[in-house]
């Protein structure tokens, strides 16, 4: 699957995303009209993500978010109320999204699986990257209500990923030299540097279908190598043992 085979076959259009953050949180809205609202929606958090990216969120007030939106503070209050509720909102919407998504992931053979997880975590990020930004940025400041969903996905991927892998050990497709937890582990920060560091790759003119298969390619090697440095370890051992 290519990144644009994947923007096909799922609903990570812009107007999509917004239109979903609608539905997930319509009842708590005064505008109840979806055309309407919508649009507000998009400007209220483009600004967010703007003014976060910029300044910190922490720093950044609904006054500011009005003059950015152009919008009276009125009919701010009518999508939010605060800025805790508004980050809320933000995490609880990021979570919702991957769920949805990485559910649809199939289970068919471990390694398409993995391949799969990774690609479509890294494609999410894309589509999604301002909110990821945001997440990742604000995490220190997050509430306890919050983190609970910062947490949640965080390892509702860690653990799709340990699954698949541990599928793979039991196939003997994988070596078991290192748990399938502790792997998953260090999958999670390589994907995190798409979104991170985009300049970086956009310097590098990598693309984003270059970025996964070479994420593939390392995780993949790491996971069927002879692992010389475990051999190197225990010929260290042995050498030790003999003096």
């Amino acid at each position: 699957m290519t990144f644009d085979e994947f923007c096909q076959t799922h609903p990570v259009q812009e107007q999509d995303i917004y239109s979903a953050f609608f539905d997930l949180f319509k009842q708590t809205f005064a505008i109840k009209n979806k055309n309407l609202a919508v649009p507000k929606l998009k400007k209220i958090l483009k600004a967010t993500f703007k003014l976060s990216a910029t300044q910190g969120f922490a720093t950044m007030t609904l006054r500011q978010l009005c003059q950015e939106t152009e919008m009276s503070m009125g009919g701010l209050y009518a999508y939010i109320n605060s800025k805790k509720q508004l980050s809320l909102y933000i995490h609880q919407f990021l979570n919702q999204f991957v769920i949805n998504i990485i559910d649809g992931v199939s289970n068919n053979h471990p390694e398409q699986t993995l391949e799969e997880l990774i690609r479509y975590h890294v494609y999410i990020s894309e589509v999604l990257q301002p909110w990821f930004f945001f997440a990742f940025m604000e995490s220190k400041n997050l509430s306890p209500s919050q983190r609970k969903f910062a947490i949640q996905s965080e390892l509702l991927m860690e653990s799709k990923l340990v699954e698949a892998i541990e599928e793979g050990q039991k196939l003997e497709i994988y070596s078991t030299i290192l748990s399938a937890t502790s792997i998953a582990a260090h999958i999670k920060p390589l994907l995190h540097d798409w979104y991170l560091k985009r300049w970086k790759y956009m310097q590098r003119k990598t693309t984003i279908d270059d970025f996964c298969f070479s994420v593939l390619i390392f995780i993949n090697r790491g996971l069927t190598s002879p692992h010389s440095l475990h051999e190197h370890s225990q010929t260290n051992e042995e050498q030790n043992h003999d003096k």
